[in-house]
């Protein structure tokens, strides 16, 4: 087992946002330690995309072999992308006990998806192989392209092919302070997971993802549900397709549920030109997921999203659950949901030595009453913090960088 409180840093990412005219904006990313023959890199973990890459300033590559390949990664929508491009390398990886002599992984030199100034240089994705660009353009090649965990998988072939994800709370500020990753075996406090139900992995397209249905949400004791934009082939009736991403630290939902969310608490306002609803940063509303007959809450401390600081110095806050669409899901789930689920991933046949299809499990951990309890000190302790970290990343407010999943 991985404890990902040493591993993991909550870091920000400043963006500009002049729409609003913010000084800047605050979003959360959580990195872990690879080593690159020895040389430790911090890279971001992240459930929604499949390859390795990392930008190799003040990394020896000499240990590695160039492929003669190059791969180029898009993250983001429609209205913030950042790339990473460059070279494929192949050589000696290691995660924790892991390790893998001959791992490709993308050198992408001045990629502006990462933040060093926050110690963040690159993504370890890990979904499914068959989603990985790497392995894509590797194809007939001599060179493995097959993604970290499933180089794992294979030199394990008696290991489960599983990971565990868990965001642990600070429990002064409310927000993830670390947490725990395992690979093929789970936590013994959340040892439950196991026995909740297993929520099969459904794709609308060839590319696979941690994607599931879902059967609704509750607001405030009201259920909402539908509003797919798929048929019948994919969903059931009231059904939705929504994918656990840890590396986009909010959500994205059709506009019926952030207007389910959103549209009734006294001074919210949808803001078109970021598709996010501003409201006070004191707002408090019930939200739980639905999936099956099981309800999984949301902290209300996540429901609401510290954006920045206005410039007559202002807090901006606006729900945590952007509007947005993309292709082949309905929803986005992120840290705003994972930092109240353990959740588990079980590759099956995604994995080289698997068999079984795929699936997810998910235990919620937050108590909704004592959540919406000590929703008032706590939020007061996030937005005195949040103060006096805006105002000292202000000189900052122009590097307009992001990052976060690969939508």
């Amino acid at each position: 087992m991985i404890n990902l409180t040493t591993l993991f840093a909550f870091i920000s990412l400043l963006d500009t946002a002049t729409s609003v005219n913010f000084t800047n904006a605050y979003g959360r990313d959580y990195v872990v330690t690879v080593e690159f023959d020895g040389q430790p890199v911090q890279v971001q973990l992240d459930t929604g995309s499949s390859d390795l890459w990392v930008d190799p300033t003040g990394l020896n590559l000499t240990p590695f072999t160039n492929t003669g390949r190059n791969v180029t990664f898009l993250y983001g929508n429609s209205d913030i992308t950042t790339v990473a491009e460059g070279p494929i390398f192949v050589g000696p990886v290691q995660l924790g006990d892991f390790k893998v002599d001959k791992q490709a992984f993308g050198s992408a030199l001045g990629s502006n998806a990462t933040l060093p100034s926050d110690n963040s240089f690159g993504v370890i994705g890990v979904a499914a192989s068959a989603g990985s660009l790497i392995n894509s353009v590797l194809k007939n090649t001599s060179y493995n392209g097959g993604t970290f965990l499933d180089n794992v998988f294979r030199m394990n072939p008696e290991e489960p092919n599983y990971i565990t994800f868990m965001l642990s709370r600070d429990p002064v500020f409310g927000v993830t302070s670390g947490g725990i990753f395992t690979i093929g075996e789970v936590a013994s406090e959340f040892a439950a997971v196991v026995k909740t139900p297993q929520r099969k992995v459904v794709s609308t397209t060839p590319r696979p993802r941690w994607a599931t249905t879902m059967d609704g949400m509750i607001v405030n004791g009201k259920t909402y549900s539908g509003h797919s934009k798929f048929n019948s082939t994919f969903v059931s009736a009231g059904q939705t397709i929504a994918v656990l991403d840890s590396g986009t630290s909010t959500g994205l939902v059709p506009r019926f549920y952030a207007d389910a969310m959103f549209k009734d608490l006294p001074g919210a306002v949808f803001n078109d030109s970021i598709n996010r609803y501003l409201l006070p940063c004191d707002s408090k509303v019930n939200v739980s997921f639905v999936f099956g007959k099981d309800e999984y809450p949301i902290n209300p401390i996540d429901i609401v999203d510290v954006l920045g600081i206005s410039q007559t110095g202002e807090i901006i806050c606006s729900g945590g659950f952007p509007v947005g669409d993309v292709d082949d899901l309905d929803i986005i789930l992120g840290d705003v949901f994972l930092r109240n689920a353990y959740a588990l991933f079980d590759y099956g046949n995604w994995a080289t030595p698997g068999s079984n299809d795929p699936f997810m499990q998910i235990l919620s951990v937050t108590n909704q009453a004592q959540a919406w309890n000590d929703f008032d000190a706590a939020s007061t302790v996030l937005l005195n913090s949040m103060k006096v970290n805006v105002g000292t990343a202000g000189d900052d407010a122009n590097d307009d960088q992001t990052g976060g999943g690969d939508w």
